[in-house]
């Protein structure tokens, strides 16, 4: 058995493939990957990229020495990682798994290629600009021979049988695998994806029941095409939503019911901390204030990420204007326009 839930992993890319203008797609394996693996569908799983220093076509920092080490020492890898130059770290970036294929070990990561309004990238999206067969890196990630959970995973809807998808060309990724771990389930919903530009709409099938919705942003501001389709959205689905706030005084969009504690949202300065409102990670104040909704009879489950800004108007809008129960919906801000992770 493996000592922790999750490991340290050098990853060879074996393919490379532009779905895109926007979106490059990085499928890893090697003998590297023979401890790595997830023991069900990844759905949102999220995993560590270690991004090799500028120009560099391979880790030249011992990460999986390193990691054994710390474990040893009892001390906090990640805070030992930060001490280290970055020079010779690289850079930790955080990824969706697009795709796990356990029988061949093969890694699929679907990777935006972004630039800020100055027409600068990031690390990630500057090495995957450059990635070629027989590049590597270091991923961080679950040990295959690990007996228990090991985290990553935020998307658990239970039996809801209406389920709202929503997130910018950062969560395509994400929403793409979710689509396919419930392609044989019978829920209905909508995906709403917002993207850069038409030409990033890619071939995504979707279960039956369910409806993609792509809205190419353009010049607009993050979130100005996906906060609208959201509304829509639940707007079109109010009985749904009636039917999960019944029990709060909520209907639907522009409820004049009173208050109630299930509808108190704390703040969050998405410029100083990650907006990550998920029902696993709520505090027993948020769980005690929410509804009575049993989790695994929900009819209305909402999962939506990244840009942080959009984000946290739409918790707003969905749990206080709407009255849904935060036990049944996630808010994840993959990332804060201006800011870089860690």
């Amino acid at each position: 058995m493996s000592r922790a839930p999750i490991g340290g992993f050098e990853a060879t890319v074996i393919a490379v493939e532009d779905l895109s203008p926007s979106f490059r797609r990085i499928t890893f394996g090697g003998p590297g990957l023979s401890g790595f693996g997830p023991k069900t569908h990844p759905r949102d799983l999220r995993i560590k990229l270690i991004i090799p220093p500028a120009g560099a076509t391979a880790p030249e920092f011992d990460l999986l020495g390193f990691l054994t080490e710390q474990e040893e020492a009892g001390v906090s890898w990640y805070q030992a990682w930060l001490q280290v130059d970055p020079a010779v770290r690289g850079a930790m970036r955080t990824y969706t798994v697009r795709e796990w294929r356990d029988d061949e070990r093969e890694l699929v990561v679907d990777m935006v290629l972004h630039t800020d309004e100055h027409g600068h990238s990031g690390p990630a999206a500057q090495w995957a600009e450059i990635a070629e067969v027989g590049h590597s890196l270091h991923i961080i990630g679950p040990a295959r021979d690990f007996d228990g959970p090991y985290g990553g995973i935020e998307f658990a809807p239970g039996d809801a049988h209406q389920i709202l998808l929503a997130g910018d060309e950062t969560a395509v990724p994400a929403i793409a695998s979710i689509l396919d771990s419930i392609k044989d389930s019978a829920v209905r919903g909508k995906a709403v994806l917002e993207i850069p530009r038409a030409e990033d709409i890619i071939d995504l099938p979707a279960p039956t029941g369910f409806e993609i919705e792509w809205l190419p942003r353009g010049n607009a501001e993050f979130g100005a095409m996906l906060e609208p389709a959201v509304r829509e959205v639940v707007r079109a689905e109010s009985k749904a939503l009636a039917e999960v706030g019944a029990g709060q005084g909520a209907s639907a969009e522009g409820s004049t019911a009173a208050e109630s504690p299930a509808r108190e949202l704390e703040d969050v300065n998405i410029d100083e901390e990650i907006l990550w409102d998920v029902p696993a990670a709520l505090t027993q104040a948020a769980q005690g204030s929410s509804s009575e909704t049993e989790k695994d009879a929900r009819p209305f489950y909402a999962w939506i990420a990244g840009e942080a800004g959009p984000v946290k108007r739409l918790r707003r809008y969905l749990v206080q204007e709407v009255g849904v129960d935060r036990k049944q919906i996630a808010f994840m801000g993959y990332w804060r326009q201006g800011k870089a992770e860690g």
